[in-house]
């Protein structure tokens, strides 16, 4: 026989294809998404502990990441008290995850109206890291500095251009 079986060859590609496009950003303490996607059984518990209303369900009728948990920014940002981790019955969320990843904020000066000559600074002022996470050039453009986000959130929710002009990133902790 050569190589793959048909019914092998058959499930790749339908993995392929049903592949999620977009990037979602994760409760606090999830590990990589692969590990996420494995683990986590969509119970909702960890939408159900969030105080501030910021996790939601996926709608996107993609059966790898339907009704999983996202921080939707539109809702709201994290207060990073962490009732999500303590309500998730699989472990997928996890304090350990928190020392192994984080969130920062980055900004696409293309998108931001600042960078277009247009008077705003929601971004600055909603910062709990104000002068350190985001300063401020010439009192009009704001300059996002990773190595003091918080990943809370509260920049992409003041954020006023649709797209948002600023997006979470997850990052690998420097010291793991």
């Amino acid at each position: 026989m050569l190589g793959k079986s048909l019914v092998q060859a058959a499930a790749e590609f339908t993995y392929e294809v049903s592949k999620p496009n977009k990037t979602f950003i994760r409760p606090p303490g999830s590990a990589d998404e692969e590990t996420f996607l494995a683990l986590c059984d969509k119970c909702g518990k960890c939408i159900e502990a969030c105080p501030t209303g910021v996790l939601d369900r996926v709608k996107e009728m993609n059966p790898i990441v339907l009704d999983t948990p996202f921080m939707n920014f539109e809702n709201n940002y994290c207060e990073q008290c962490y009732a999500c981790i303590e309500a998730c019955p699989t472990g997928v969320l996890s304090k350990e995850n928190l020392e192994r990843f984080r969130y920062v904020a980055k900004l696409d000066k293309n998108r931001c109206v600042a960078f277009q000559d247009v008077f705003c600074q929601s971004c600055y002022w909603s910062c709990p890291q104000m002068d350190k996470a985001i300063t401020l050039i010439d009192f009009n453009y704001p300059e996002f500095h990773s190595e003091h986000c918080k990943g809370c959130g509260k920049c992409v929710h003041a954020c006023p251009t649709i797209p948002k002009s600023i997006t979470l990133v997850k990052v690998r902790n420097e010291n793991t």
